[in-house]
């Protein structure tokens, strides 16, 4: 079964006109770890078409020299070999993975927004007060996913205050967003959790209330984090191309949503400016070839953020790029869904 599906997954792939790979580590529950290939390009209809190549164990060291190793090991055995080098690489910001990229050889290697948000976003949730009551949520959040009585009261008191009956999500440090998903869960059902934790039917020792203040920081933090958690989940479809989104998000992000104002809380203003700091950096070599995936996506094709000197010398590199197409190959015929 499986070689009858590869031989029908490499005649798709050879039909393609480019194929792009995107690749990553990462570890089972054995604490064994793996490196997955997956495959993507357009077909006929423009739709995006993905496969997972493949799944290696890496018992060895995760270098750049073995990553690069077992990638193009994968082009050489699904045949991607393209004319002007190895295929297109999307990763994550790891330096094994961008020293693969490197070592690949490949023209276009792309590191994931979305990754690249996630770096930011945990550096600047490891400002001192903002880490200090996320820790604290933390902690109470765990007490009732420990205790089943806790949870069974909470229960009660979300119906009889009003509050919605849901379950109470803790973070895991490695994703920002599940920070966020923790603080406005936490927030939204604050009411019914403190009169939980303050129930004759539970017995919470050192249980150390949250002031005002604790609260108005966590709204604040809730709401800077909410056009972030928005952007994260426009990056991670897998139905439509998003290398476009990524110049006018990052414009977006720091034109806009980043911008220190005066109503801001020192704390936020520090969390801005973290963000800031590292995102102004990210994308200064790939801008060019970005700037053009922009010009192609109808949403984004007039630039407007974008200086004028700059969108014309884009539009000009695009000109000069179509210009290039051969006209005399036969058009394939698309079919128009109703």
């Amino acid at each position: 079964m499986y070689e009858e599906m590869k031989l029908l997954v490499q005649k798709d792939l050879s039909s393609a006109e480019t194929v792009a790979l995107t690749t990553d580590g990462w570890s089972s529950r054995a604490t064994e770890s793996y490196m997955t290939i997956t495959s993507v390009h357009n077909n006929v209809d423009w739709e995006l078409v993905n496969y997972v190549l493949q799944t290696r164990a890496l018992p060895e060291s995760h270098t750049g020299e073995h990553v690069a190793e077992v990638l193009n090991e994968a082009v050489t055995e699904w045949n991607l070999q393209a004319i002007d080098g190895a295929p297109p690489l999307v990763t994550d910001n790891a330096s094994n993975m961008l020293k693969a990229g490197k070592l690949f050889e490949t023209k276009l290697h792309v590191t994931c927004f979305a990754h690249t948000l996630n770096l930011a976003c945990q550096k600047f949730l490891k400002v001192k007060r903002v880490s200090h009551l996320l820790a604290r949520i933390r902690q109470l959040v765990s007490y009732f996913h420990r205790s089943n009585m806790a949870s069974a009261v909470l229960k009660t008191k979300t119906h009889l205050l009003s509050v919605p009956e849901h379950k109470l999500i803790i973070g895991v440090c490695t994703r920002w967003n599940s920070s966020y998903d923790m603080l406005q869960r936490f927030l939204e059902m604050q009411v019914a959790v403190f009169a939980t934790i303050r129930s004759k039917e539970l017995k919470v020792k050192d249980y150390k209330s949250f002031s005002d203040e604790d609260l108005t920081l966590a709204e604040e933090v809730t709401h800077l984090l909410k056009p972030l958690k928005d952007v994260t989940v426009g990056l991670c479809s897998e139905k439509i191309p998003t290398v476009s989104l990524t110049m006018p998000l990052k414009h977006q992000l720091m034109n806009r949503v980043l911008v220190l104002s005066d109503d801001d809380s020192p704390t936020i203003q520090e969390m801005k400016q973290s963000l800031i700091e590292d995102l102004k950096n990210r994308y200064l070599e790939q801008k060019p070839m970005l700037y053009i995936c922009s010009a192609l996506d109808p949403r984004f094709k007039m630039l407007p953020f974008l200086s004028e000197e700059i969108r014309f010398d884009v539009f000009n590199q695009v000109a000069a790029k179509a210009a290039t197409i051969p006209t005399n190959s036969p058009a394939k015929k698309l079919k128009i869904k109703k």
